[in-house]
């Protein structure tokens, strides 16, 4: 029979002063655990609130450059029609200044109408709103064609491409026709004048959204041939 040591004593005595069986965490245990977790937790919190923040500035960036793409896609489509007409139209550009213009033609087979773009209001003041007005009488106001904008610069070329005026300023309006408020008509030009010469208008529209705290702004440019006044 084998003979009991005072080690196998012990070890029965440390088993029935363990009356739930094996030992749990220790608080502190407990504790660090705990908190290597809530760290990996804040970094996998971190990694998808920067993701997050990339992909909204992305997005809003893409939506001001394809805003602003459309904008002046159909800008530059109606521009071009300037002067179509039957019988031909004898002022094709009414009013053309560096923030305002406003063309003569047949949009849709209906009869000429004047086509105003402009940021300025029937006041004369410049917001950030572009509008577009289509009208046989006036020349201010109209539908809000695009919102946000923070510039808009028409530049006006002869056949030549020498630019109108020239040499070119930041502000001008050819033929002293500033963009009229009310029901004010805009002077024919006379033969010769500076509007009746522009058969090339660049654009440049700048449209800008906030996102969080930075303002982002895109600019688009075009060349627009007026084809109905090209030789």
């Amino acid at each position: 029979m084998p003979r009991r040591t005072d080690r196998d004593s012990d070890s029965n005595r440390e088993r029935e002063r363990r009356p739930g069986g094996p030992a749990g965490f220790s608080l502190l245990e407990a504790l660090v655990t705990t908190a290597i977790f809530l760290i990996v937790l804040y970094g996998v919190y971190l990694v998808y609130d920067v993701g997050q923040a990339n992909y909204t500035s992305s997005s809003r960036k893409w939506d001001v450059q394809s805003q602003a793409r459309v904008a002046l896609e159909r800008l530059g489509r109606e521009i071009r029609t300037a002067g179509y007409a039957n019988p031909k139209l004898s002022d094709p550009v009414v009013i053309a200044t560096n923030d305002t213009l406003s063309f003569h033609a047949d949009l849709d087979g209906s009869g000429a109408t004047y086509v105003t773009y402009s940021r300025r209001d029937c006041t004369g003041t410049i917001g950030t709103t572009l509008y577009r007005h289509v009208s046989t009488t006036t020349f201010c106001g109209g539908e809000p064609f695009v919102e946000g904008v923070s510039a808009l610069t028409f530049t006006y070329y002869e056949l030549n491409n020498v630019p109108l005026p020239y040499p070119l300023t930041s502000t001008y309006t050819l033929d002293s026709q500033a963009p009229v408020t009310g029901t004010a008509t805009p002077t024919t030009p006379a033969a010769g004048g500076q509007r009746n010469r522009v058969r090339q208008v660049k654009i440049a529209l700048t449209i800008q959204q906030q996102i969080g705290t930075t303002i982002v702004p895109f600019t688009a440019t075009t060349d627009v041939a007026l084809r109905n006044l090209l030789p």
